[in-house]
């Protein structure tokens, strides 16, 4: 069987990246390719190969393709900017309300990060991985302006987005644009957010989790997943704890496990970085 050449990759990543569905959203190559070369590892005919993969990248980017206007909200978030801090955090409560994962914290959200945070320690540096719209929820957090927030995510008009409201509410622009599960941080930090993420890793790549949490440059991950499917028919609270103690059994690291409002918080204690 003929198998796909290193210059069949190329073109196949350059397809898929410049396809009507994926042109605007900047992604890596490194995804595409990454998803392409383990569809080969499992021996699909060249001509499945593309089907098999656009099918995970769609899994992968399907709660990006709901974004809004980027450039829309970067005059929006100017226009907050200028009115004061009050529409900055209206501006970044509308933003949060966009995604389903985002949305659900809302009501809760000062009361989840104290209860992480109580456990943990106020953090000084925090990877957020995988970020989506997470990082403008910091008004909320409770910590200092002068917190590194380092958030990266697959999406470049959206890390652009969040690196301007760093710049507005006066932090540093610490947002990158790339795929953690190929290349993850290498700065070091306090603790790493990974939120609603893990168990779609493992639909990406099972077992990947367990690599990317000992690779992570942290003391501590905190990890949540949701507790029920989106209708709230099927609970999936069993899963979601086996997923994370599958993943770092035998590592020697402490686990915690909360709960708040459908969302399972796992901390995760690796210990000195």
């Amino acid at each position: 069987m003929k198998s796909l050449s290193e210059n069949d990759i190329e073109q196949m990543t350059e397809r898929v990246l410049r396809s009507r569905k994926y042109v605007s959203m900047d992604l890596p190559a490194e995804t595409v390719k990454d998803l392409i070369r383990q569809e080969i590892a499992v021996g699909k005919a060249p001509k499945d190969v593309e089907k098999s993969m656009r099918e995970k990248l769609h899994q992968i980017i399907a709660p990006y393709l709901g974004d809004p206007d980027y450039e829309l909200e970067e005059e929006r978030l100017a226009q907050a900017a200028a009115a004061g801090d009050d529409a900055v955090r209206e501006w970044c409560l509308r933003m949060l309300s966009v995604h389903t994962s985002s949305r659900e914290r809302i009501p809760q959200m000062e009361s989840f990060y104290r209860t992480i945070f109580e456990r943990i320690g106020e953090p000084e540096s925090i990877l957020d991985v995988a970020c989506a719209f997470n990082p403008f929820s910091f008004p909320w957090m409770g910590l200092p302006k002068t917190t590194a927030y380092h958030a990266y995510d697959l999406h470049a008009p959206r890390v652009h987005l969040i690196n301007s409201f760093f710049k507005v509410y006066g932090m540093e622009p610490f947002a990158e644009t790339g795929d953690i599960l190929i290349n993850p941080p290498e700065v070091k930090a306090d603790t790493a957010f990974f939120f609603k993420e893990a168990h779609r890793f493992e639909s990406r790549k099972k077992g990947c989790n367990r690599n990317f949490w000992i690779s992570l440059p942290v003391k501590t991950i905190v990890v949540t997943l949701p507790a029920e499917n989106l209708t709230g028919q099927h609970q999936m609270r069993d899963r979601q704890r086996s997923l994370v103690e599958k993943n770092i059994e035998g590592l020697g690291w402490k686990l915690e496990e909360t709960e708040i409002a459908g969302e399972m918080i796992f901390i995760i204690h690796k210990g000195g970085r």
